[in-house]
């Protein structure tokens, strides 16, 4: 199994495949915004290229908070709410291989998780946010040398999608047996 950890931190930088608007929007959550999250309009999307596909189960949401007692890492189960297989295309300039887009849900674990750590934010207001997706991917084929992805986030139904990551290239380096 392959297992990747994406880390969407609040003050990101550096990453070619993470969208401007996505960065200046991140910089711009607050811990007031944490707690206006409604936790059942929290939404992520993970498209990767075939053959590769994302184990759901192992899919979550986490955050880690930093406040003066410490650090702590708060884990949002998710659930699969939509799985879309995307064909193929093929143009006179480009072609794009065939994908799966997956849009995932807090689980109710997920939204219990969501609203135990909204109580401890408000508990003490100086926390520093960090958000992350973590996930597996199925066992890949030997030919699969890098795995092609786009992941977002929903945090507010009325904002819409975040691209976090937008085709971003991760190389894969053969296990060791």
């Amino acid at each position: 199994m392959k297992s990747l950890i994406f880390i969407i931190a609040i003050f990101l930088g550096g990453c070619a495949s993470v969208p401007m608007a996505s960065l200046l929007e991140l910089r711009s959550f607050s811990q007031d915004d944490f707690m206006r999250l409604q936790a059942n309009d929290i939404r992520v999307k993970i498209l990767v290229d075939e053959p590769v596909h994302a184990v759901i189960e192992r899919t979550q949401l986490t955050l880690e908070a930093t406040t003066q007692k410490g650090k702590n890492t708060y884990a949002y189960p998710l659930l699969l709410l939509n799985e879309v297989a995307i064909k193929p295309a093929a143009g006179f300039f480009n072609h794009t291989s065939g994908k799966t887009q997956y849009t995932l849900k807090l689980s109710d674990e997920g939204i219990k998780n969501v609203l135990a750590t909204q109580q401890m934010i408000r508990s003490d207001r100086t926390a520093q946010l960090k958000f992350s997706i973590n996930t597996d991917f199925e066992k890949l084929p030997a030919e699969v040398n890098e795995i092609v992805l786009t992941v977002s986030l929903r945090l507010f139904e009325q904002r819409g999608f975040i691209t976090l990551f937008d085709n971003a290239k991760l190389s894969i380096k053969p296990e060791a047996n």
